[in-house]
């Protein structure tokens, strides 16, 4: 029997099948807004290290406790922090004087520390604010400062937002990667994401996602310490009164309501923290959750290797008794044994897929044809696992990042160039198919407007014809407009890349051939409507009824090819006779 991967061992195409099987109503419910995602430091990779927060904690107090002028003050507090490092002050005395990196104990020491930060963070030193360590001996807005450029779990988060599918956010982290994210992709268009950190927020202009800082942001203290600083929750005794605090109230009711109303997805964060099981018990007072949930999807999904436990904790809290008839059948049920990573690239290719599925049926549908829609679906699934299988890390790398920055360029561009004839005016956002969820999509008649239908139905049919052997399909051989949304390369002797255009209508068509687009005589241009062959080409005659082309190419053996949807639609009756037809008018 095969080994079931571990979740650092699973592929993107792996959590895909799993979403096609036994985790398909969890897909359905995220890509239809049900789920809230919970955010944790596991998904803040490139946050700054710890262990280096925590030798810089270290060395601040040394360095105090060996200065005559502060040792009275900081000498407690440094033998304080070997204490919890369970370190014997007398045992390393002589060497106060290094800097810890050179201690033979610094690993130990750092290790020690790892998983009492929090108590480190609330070492008193007389004299001092209660989040001395954090603000001055660490220097928390300096460690903060420069961030890298957001990852794939932040630009993933940040599509799902601008496609409609998820709406809310819980994070404990400070930083702001997900609101770089969403900047970057939306090219800083306001709107997309309400950010709480001060309660006062919550009653700000509403955005298409709300992201809830619940326990503080360096980015708005940093630059607003009098209002922000004291948001920053670190320490224990901080995260354990934090429910209780007054000023935190609203908040922590804010929390509480998204516990009751939306499912939680769970990444790099164990939830184990008392002060989220508080909450979510008050959750379970106020409305709670059923268990066994079928046929919906879990309350509960954890992004994890195994269930911890702080996430049984919040099994039980959340299904009470109905947990406790059988815990095996609840933990396997909602654990994915996948990282954060994997799952929201996975969750990007399928809400995309079933977008343009659900586009595609209903466009379909006007011709009286959702037979046809039915028969490309598998197309639209297998495009999805070929482009799967390319979510792999780069040479030298451990993330997926440079995957997620190339498919959202690939994917924008042939979006743009489907839209408007051109291509995208700033090549870092992102283009969204719609803001609206799949169930939501036959009521939004901007999209079914926008005749996005016919761009599904030209990848479902490219694709098939790939999988058939008669052409590959790959990424634009050039960066410039001539190179289209892809290129494809007949299989046979003599084949060579054709650029690729799909265009809603003659409109964008005639955009594409004023820029020059076509002028290299070999582009195959598919066309959503049937405008072009109705108006001759406008480039030169009519060769059949079916395609029109340029004058021959510069090899004098190639000219423009231009297909018509609208006509193949019109005329043919099923899809495998769409297919035949499709391909003869492709030429390659």
């Amino acid at each position: 029997m095969a080994l079931v991967p571990t979740a650092s061992q699973i592929t993107v195409p792996e959590v895909l099948t799993k979403f096609g099987a036994e985790f398909e109503a969890v897909a359905n419910a995220v890509e239809n807004g049900e789920f809230a995602l919970w955010v944790g430091s596991g998904i803040s990779r490139r946050a700054p290290n710890l262990g280096n927060l925590i030798e810089s904690a270290f060395d601040y107090l040394r360095e105090g406790a060996i200065d005559p002028a502060r040792a009275a003050a900081f000498m407690p507090a440094f033998e304080e922090a070997l204490g919890l490092a369970e370190v014997p002050a007398v045992s390393v005395k002589a060497q106060y004087s290094k800097p810890l990196a050179t201690w033979p104990e610094h690993d130990a020491i750092i290790d020690r520390l790892w998983n009492k930060y929090s108590r480190v963070l609330e070492i008193p030193i007389a004299g001092h604010p209660a989040d001395f360590i954090l603000w001055d001996a660490i220097d928390i807005r300096a460690a903060f400062d420069n961030p890298e450029p957001p990852a794939a779990e932040h630009l993933c988060m940040a599509i799902l937002i601008m496609e409609g599918a998820v709406q809310a956010i819980a994070s404990a982290n400070w930083d702001g990667f997900i609101e770089a994210a969403v900047d970057r992709l939306s090219g800083g268009v306001p709107g997309y994401l309400q950010v709480v950190v001060d309660p006062g927020q919550l009653r700000g202009p509403v955005g298409r996602a709300r992201l809830l800082k619940f326990h503080g942001c360096i980015v708005h203290a940093t630059r607003e310490p009098l209002v922000f600083r004291r948001f920053l929750t670190g320490s224990h005794t901080q995260i354990q009164g934090w429910p209780e605090e007054p000023e935190f109230a609203a908040m922590c009711q804010a929390v509480v309501t998204l516990a009751t109303s939306h499912k939680t997805m769970v990444m790099g964060l164990s939830i184990q923290d008392n002060n989220l099981q508080t909450l979510f018990t008050r959750a379970r007072v106020t409305h709670a959750w059923p268990w066994p949930s079928a046929p919906d999807a879990p309350a509960h999904i954890f992004c994890e290797d195994r269930i911890q436990q702080g996430q049984r904790d919040v099994l039980r809290l959340s299904y009470g008794q109905a947990y406790n008839d059988n815990p095996a059948a609840a933990q396997d049920a909602t654990l994915l044994r996948a990282w954060g990573e994997t799952v929201l690239i996975a969750l990007v290719l399928k809400l995309l897929t079933d977008k343009l599925g659900r586009l595609m049926d209903l466009s379909l549908a006007q011709y009286g044809k959702g037979a046809i829609a039915t028969a490309l679906t598998p197309a639209l699934t297998a495009l999805e696992h070929d482009i799967a299988a390319l979510a792999v890390p780069a040479a030298g790398e451990k993330c997926r990042t440079s995957f997620v920055n190339r498919g959202i360029s690939l994917w924008s561009r042939a979006l743009a160039l489907f839209r408007n004839g051109a291509l995208p005016s700033n090549p870092e956002c992102y283009e969204a198919l719609c803001s609206s969820t799949p169930n939501l999509i036959a009521a939004d008649p901007n999209a079914l407007g926008m005749g996005l239908g016919k761009f599904g139905i030209a990848l479902a049919l490219l694709q098939n014809g790939s999988m058939d052997g008669l052409w590959e399909l790959k990424a634009p051989t050039v960066a410039s407009l001539e190179g289209g949304a892809l290129a494809a390369r007949a299989l046979h002797a003599g084949g060579i890349d054709r650029p690729v255009f799909v265009v809603k209508s003659a409109t964008e068509a005639i955009t594409l051939q004023s820029q020059g687009a076509f002028a290299n005589d070999n582009a195959v241009v598919i066309h959503g409507d049937d405008a072009w062959r109705q108006m001759g080409g406008l480039s030169g005659p009519t060769v059949s009824p079916r395609r029109v082309s340029t004058a021959p190419g510069r090899t004098g053996s190639l000219s423009n090819t231009h297909v018509s949807l609208g006509a193949l639609l019109m005329r043919c009756t099923d899809a495998a006779e769409l297919q035949r037809e499709f391909v003869a008018e492709m030429m390659l």
